[in-house]
């Protein structure tokens, strides 16, 4: 479940793959280093919609708990861990992107007024 859950996140595109089995997974963990890249370089602020929507079976899954789950495996603890706290940070960058893209807006009016203000003040300084 874990390993399956992990092949959502990584969908390209959001074109979520029909094979999950545990073949399928083991494809996608094959080579170690760069399954591990993978996870290190997630592009965690934009996962596709798609990607959510199947997630959420497996995050609604009362088992998928890295704490039910390390008694099996450490290691798929760890991974369960992983997918729940990028989808905890996908929820929450959701809620802030909106509050950044204010911010900036706000800070390019600033910048204009500055600007305008000190065009004034040189303005008025050489008469």
């Amino acid at each position: 479940m874990v390993a399956q859950a992990v092949l959502v996140l990584f969908s390209p595109r959001g074109q979520i793959p029909k094979d999950r089995s545990w073949k399928a997974c083991k494809a996608m963990m094959g080579h170690v280093d760069t399954f591990l890249s993978q996870l290190r370089n997630y592009d965690k602020e934009n996962i596709h919609p798609e990607v959510v929507k199947a997630i959420q079976p497996y995050i609604n899954n009362k088992d998928f708990d890295p704490e039910i789950i390390y008694s099996k495996s450490q290691a798929a603890a760890g991974l369960c861990s992983w997918v729940r706290n990028i989808m905890v940070f996908h929820y929450i960058n959701e809620t802030v992107k909106p509050l950044r893209a204010a911010l900036a807006q706000a800070n390019a009016e600033l910048k204009a007024a500055m600007d305008h203000l000190n065009a004034l003040r040189t303005r008025l300084a050489v008469n």
